[in-house]
């Protein structure tokens, strides 16, 4: 009972986790692109310096399944990462004036964060014998990342009444470092199973799930594949960055400001959607459910760019309802390729997840310079679309 105290920490660690990537996604566009007008190659430039620390995924699972700090392979690795990127995250709220000095925190944020998701997903590896308690875990994730969005969305509404007050953006971003308290708090809490109780977890795992990936004869084959089909899945981060200025600039700052506040009450939706793709997991095979999802998040993605902004209000929050449950989808199917209790498979194709990121989101910032938005989503839309190929072709 006492790792049940882990979803707790679970929650806080992606309150906070996906709270900064809100304001780096969301918000900090619009103040770089539309306040600052800041040069988009340099932006550009800065994100793949950033990003780039995505690739050391696979480097961070080899050093948390291999070297243990004070006899456990995960619990000190999610604090350290966890306190190292509250600091760096206050400081960056401080100085991003600096475009410069934002980069250099921009890429320990990348780094610190990075090593913080692939520590706590691997102690879900290790402490979750069953892809039921697997999916359990990641409900708890979804829990933290709605509620995670909720603050930001919630800042932005009552304190920017300026889009264009420097004074604005700075307590915005100061509000926000009172998210940093309950993860700060959880973090000494974590559980870690012992070694031979991570040994029986991982012979009960593989006689509980009866679909192993990495025990097919054509195992090379299918883990090849989920590396495509992931690295596609995520392509449509070409067009995230200049999305938000997008819809500021096309619809006006009083409609702008409406639609962020419906993104406050988001959160509800967003539990729903997980708790709805927990329940669908039961029933469905998660491969079945995403290869229903993808075109259908694909059409949502192109019809943002033809319709008035009542429509795309409800379209975009059956979108990112419909995405987290994909999302939820996709890491339980990754986490059927296993072999014994090393999280090491799981991290080397999500590394194509950020592989794709990293490609694709500053190249999108990049290309904003030259073509609308409006291109950007539809180009977005359909390298989506690619990734049902190779997801069709592992026939398990």
């Amino acid at each position: 009972m006492r790792y049940n105290t882990n979803y707790i920490s679970y929650i806080f660690i992606y309150l906070v986790y996906t709270s900064i990537f809100v304001y780096l996604n969301t918000y900090f566009p619009i103040l770089f692109l539309d306040v600052l007008d800041t040069n988009r190659i340099i932006l550009a430039l800065i994100q793949f310096l950033a990003y780039f620390i995505f690739l050391f995924r696979p480097i961070f699972a080899v050093i948390t399944d291999k070297y243990k700090i004070r006899g456990y392979r995960r619990k000190y690795y999610i604090l350290f990462s966890g306190y190292i990127l509250t600091t760096i995250y206050i400081l960056m709220g401080l100085t991003f004036l600096n475009i410069l000095i934002f980069g250099v925190f921009l890429v320990l944020i990348f780094l610190s964060s990075t090593m913080l998701d692939v520590s706590t997903k691997s102690l879900i590896i290790d402490n979750s014998p069953t892809s039921e308690t697997k999916k359990r875990a990641f409900f708890f994730i979804i829990i933290g990342q709605s509620l995670g969005k909720v603050f930001p969305y919630f800042l932005y509404f009552v304190l920017i009444n300026d889009v264009y007050s420097i004074n604005s953006w700075t307590t915005f971003f100061i509000c926000s470092y009172v998210l940093l308290l309950p993860l700060l708090g959880s973090l000494p809490f974590i559980n870690e199973s012992n070694k031979s109780q991570i040994i029986e977890n991982s012979a009960n795992s593989n006689i509980s799930d009866h679909e192993d990936l990495s025990q097919s004869p054509h195992s090379k084959i299918i883990f090849i594949l989920l590396c495509i089909f992931v690295f596609f899945a995520f392509s449509d981060a070409i067009f995230a960055y200049p999305f938000f200025p997008y819809l500021l600039t096309r619809f006006g700052t009083n409609k702008f400001n409406l639609f962020n506040f419906f993104l406050i009450f988001y959160f509800l939706l967003s539990i729903m959607s997980g708790a709805a793709g927990t329940f669908l997991i039961k029933r469905i095979k998660p491969k079945k459910i995403i290869l229903i999802l993808i075109p259908m998040i694909g059409l949502i993605y192109m019809s943002y760019t033809i319709v008035d902004f009542t429509l795309f209000t409800i379209l975009y929050f059956t979108g990112s309802s419909l995405v987290t449950i994909a999302n939820l989808n996709i890491s339980v199917y990754i986490m059927k390729f296993k072999k014994g209790n090393k999280s090491i498979y799981y991290h080397l194709i999500t590394s194509f997840r950020n592989l794709s990121i990293f490609i694709f989101l500053p190249l999108g910032t990049l290309l904003s310079s030259f073509i609308s938005t409006e291109y950007l989503i539809v180009i977005g839309a359909i390298l989506l679309n690619f990734c049902i190929i190779p997801l069709i072709y592992i026939k398990t």
